[in-house]
Formats: structure tokens, sequence, C-alpha cells
């Protein structure tokens, strides 16, 4: 029997070439690739503090108290766009808005003067507005400036929730007070606040309620947006007056004539559906600055655009203008030489540097401020620390003398990379490489605030070079600039660096026996 299978029934693979599949873009929706765009030129600014004329007068003058002359391109075109949507709050819902412009471009005062002027004619008090920012020292920065504008000005109140110097209790007494015929009521209009404590009064505190607010205002907004870590935004939206679907139907108008409407601004606005679904926005509109890039037509002159975005979201990663940006490429060993040798040559004063942990922070301080001790050659540098092992008094204390220049470096963890407004930083050193783009737009955006000039400069080992790159192709980085420092720039310090390493470690030998006699002795008091 022939089993031969004739030839003509198969196909024959290598007679056809495979042709590579077309990689296919995502098409954003249209609220993320028809952006409205504000400016980054901070230098040119063109409406006076007087040239908006929905804002009340007391408010234009405490600007004009501090000092400001003209509006930065964000709160110029935010701040009017929210007082006026807020005049349609009795008719329709009111569109959520996400803001993704550069840190120190002025985002805190955006949100702060349209949630005054549209709460000052209130005749009772209620909270309106409530303000949510990742930590303690945003949430503490925010308080003060709402008080700044409200005080001798407005019958408005202004409330800081934090868990350190006061319980629960003692928050609700200046929250809210009992009448037998009203049942609980307000005495506060604006609450700000961080998660964690804002769920303990939702869980705990009789009488509290989110059902009039009127905002819903989320800070460093892409620090929520983990899909892990939302609970609370959950227990949030299920408190508000309305927290069913985001569709505007004749039911849902009905069931809910007010809706909160939630205000979202970030330096790293994500672009993932996924993550952006948790916050429930409704018909959501983009305000963000836009860097100028060679593979974008793009650019921050415009005002507005009609062209959509096919998978880019051009505004994910914004930096001030007038920031430079350097990396210098350096093994590890030479880090802490490579560090103290850019801050002689080139004069550095007014300095953050992040480091990885709280460890290496103390480390590093402990290293700069021996090398600065025995080169008697130079003018010593003042070197401090901050990290969660110092306390908050002493926190606060080191960052008042930085801004006031009797410190001229300081060594820091993440803690500081988030929002912190500290005056005058003239140079961000990121001595580790960041494993992600908005960790390095995070920390580089301490400098260049609000117009002034700034840099940043990381520390790449060869190990890290590629994950570098790799972080400034996500975030869109193409004008890093490469600082040279030779190995023979670094030998005139190699006689005070042993001796420094060595008084370190002499210290480190003697501490630890004085803390095992102290130990010994009390043992022995033990078994007496």
């Amino acid at each position: 029997m022939d089993t031969t299978i004739p030839s003509s029934e198969f196909t024959l693979i290598d007679t056809h070439g495979f042709k590579k599949n077309k990689k296919v873009k995502r098409v954003l929706p249209d609220w993320l690739a028809k952006p409205t765009v504000v400016s980054v030129d901070l230098k040119h600014l063109e409406v006076p503090i007087d040239g908006i004329p929905e804002l009340d007068p007391a408010l234009v003058q405490k600007l004009k108290n501090k000092g400001c002359t003209h509006f930065f391109p964000v709160q110029n075109q935010l701040v009017p766009w929210i007082i006026k949507t807020q005049k349609h709050w009795d008719f329709r819902w009111l569109r959520d808005i996400c803001i993704s412009a550069p840190t120190g471009s002025g985002k805190t005062l955006s949100y702060v003067l349209p949630i005054i002027q549209t709460l000052k004619s209130f005749s009772r008090h209620q909270l309106r507005a409530l303000i949510v920012l990742p930590t303690k020292d945003l949430a503490v920065q925010v308080f003060k400036v709402f008080l700044y504008y409200i005080k001798n000005a407005f019958d408005l109140r202004v409330l800081l929730l934090e868990s350190k110097n006061m319980t629960l209790e003692k928050e609700k007494e200046r929250m809210l007070q009992y009448d037998i015929s009203l049942g609980w009521t307000d005495l506060v209009d604006i609450i700000v606040t961080t998660p964690g404590r804002l769920v303990d009064h939702l869980y705990y505190t009789e009488g509290f309620s989110l059902k009039n607010l009127r905002f819903l205002v989320l800070d460093e907004a892409d620090s929520f947006t983990n899909i892990l870590q939302n609970e609370w935004l959950h227990k949030v939206n299920d408190s508000l007056a309305y927290s069913g679907p985001t569709i505007c139907t004749l039911n849902t108008l009905s069931e809910s004539p007010q809706r909160t409407q939630r205000l979202l601004f970030s330096a790293t606005l994500t672009q993932d559906p996924e993550k952006l679904k948790f916050l429930k926005l409704f018909e959501p509109k983009l305000f963000t600055s836009i860097i100028k890039r060679n593979n974008s037509q793009l650019s921050t002159d415009t005002t507005g655009t009609d062209e959509p975005v096919r998978g880019d979201f051009v505004g994910k990663y914004t930096t001030p203008k007038e920031l430079k940006e350097y990396m210098v490429l350096c093994p590890e060993e030479n880090k802490p030489l490579t560090l103290y040798h850019l801050i002689r040559s080139k004069g550095l004063r007014r300095v953050i540097c992040f480091v990885k942990s709280k460890i290496e922070v103390h480390r590093l301080t402990r290293l700069l401020c021996k090398l600065s001790e025995f080169d008697t050659d130079n003018s010593p540098i003042r070197v401090n620390e901050i990290s969660s092992d110092i306390s908050q008094k002493n926190h606060s204390g080191y960052i008042r003398q930085f801004s006031d220049g009797k410190i001229d470096v300081l060594i820091c963890t993440d803690s500081l990379a988030r929002g912190i407004d500290i005056e005058r930083i003239s140079c961000v050193i990121l001595y580790n490489v960041p494993k992600y783009p908005k960790n390095y737009i995070h920390r580089i955006g301490r400098t260049a605030r609000a117009g002034h000039k700034g840099k940043a400069i990381t520390f790449v080992t060869p190990e890290h070079k590629e994950l570098f790159e790799n972080v400034l192709n996500s975030a869109g980085k193409t004008n890093i600039k490469n600082m040279k420092v030779n190995i023979s720039d670094l030998e005139q310090y190699e006689q005070i660096y042993i001796d420094a390493l060595k008084a370190i470690k002499t210290e480190s030998i003697q501490k630890p026996k004085t803390v095992g006699k102290k130990r010994l002795r009390r043992n022995k008091q033990l078994k007496k």
C-alpha cells in the first residue's frame, strides 16, 4: 500500500515570508489627547495680579503683599476657569479637571484662590472643600497657604488634620459641634489632610461627613493611583453625596443634582486608564504644560491644540524650562569624592542631595563633614541630614536654616522629593539613579522653581548607565549634558579622604564600647 502523501496537499513553510506585525499604538481618550496647553515660560508673564476680574480685591491685595506682580500661566488658566464653572453648581454637574504641570509652577495657588473665592459668600460654616496630600509636610505647607489668604480677610475656617500633635477627639472638637435641634454641624469650611488621617475620621468620628463637599482636591495625585494602595479613595468616594456612575443622565441628575468637583494636580500624571478609573472622573478636562521634544510638533508656545495625540500623553512628565540637567559618569567607589569635588570646584551652595536610604544619608553626611573638617585649605562646608530618624522639630529647623543660607548641603531621602517648596535650592544632586521616571522628575523638581534657574546632577555608575538611559527615554528627556570629572581632579583630596575614613572608623569603634559599658553596668544592677 502506497502511503506517500502528495506534496501538493501541504504548504511548505519556507516558501512563505513572515511579515513582522505592525505595532499598534494606543488611542487615548479625547480629554488626554486634546489637552489645553499651559506655557512653562515663567520669565515672560503677561497677566498682572489685578488682571483676573473674578478675584476678590482682598485676595489681590494679599498677593501684592506677598510681592506677586503677575500670575503664572497655570494660575492664569485655572483660577478664572474654576471660578466660572462653580457658578453652574446648582444647574449641572461640573467637569473634573487634571493639571499636569512642572513642580514650582504655582499649582497650589491655582486651587487655593478659586476655592476661597467660591466659599467666601456662604453665610454659615460647612465642610465644602477637602484637600488631600500624600505627606504631612506637604499638608502643613498647603494649610499655611490657605491660612495666609483667609486670615483677617474672610469668615472662613481651615483646619489641618494630622496625627502627631492632636488626637482624633481633639480634632473632632475643632471640626464639629452637636446641637439638640440640628444634630451635628460643621465648624470648618476647608480641611487639609493626608489619606490615613482622613480615613480615621471617616471610620471613627461621629458626625463627620463629606456630603456637602464642593471641592475634592488630590494634590500630587499620581501618588494616589496605585491600585493596590487606594482603599482609602474608595472610602472617600463612598462618603460623598453622590458616588454612582460618572455618566450624567436624567436619572442620575434627579438623584443628585450636585456632584463634588474633583481637582487633580501632579507633575507626573498617569495615562493608565485602569488607574485613572478609580478616581471616578466626570467629563475630565486636562491642562498640561508641554516641553518641546524632537519627536513632537507641539511646543509650549501654543495655548491649545485640536490635534489628537495618538499613543503618547505629551504632558505626562513636565519640568521647568529654567532647569539644566547633567549626568556624571563615575564608579561607585568614587562617588563620595566626586560629590565633594563638585561642591568645591563649582562653588555649590544650597544643595539638596538625594540618596536611597536613611543609613546612606547618615554615612554620607558624616563623611562630608569630616572631609570639610580635614580640608584646611578651604572654607568649611555646612552639611546636615534629613530622614525619618530625624525628629520633626529638627526636621523643620534644618529646612529653615537651609532656606536662610546657614546650611550649604542637605543630604536626604525621598521625604523631600514631593511637592515641598524650599526656597532658593540652586542644585539637586541624585546620588543614585532612580528606577522610575516619575521619581526622577519629582527629585529634580525641587530646584528651578517659580522661574528661578537651577541645575540637577545625576551620578551614574557604569552598571546603571542603561537604566538611566531608559528612565530618560521614558520621561522624554533628550537634553541631558555630560559633566566630566577626571580621576586627576580627585587625587588632590586623597589624603584628607583617608584621614576622614580613619576618623569615622575610630568614632564607630569607640561608640559601641561606650554603649556596651552602660549595658554591662545596667545588667550588674539588675542582678543585684
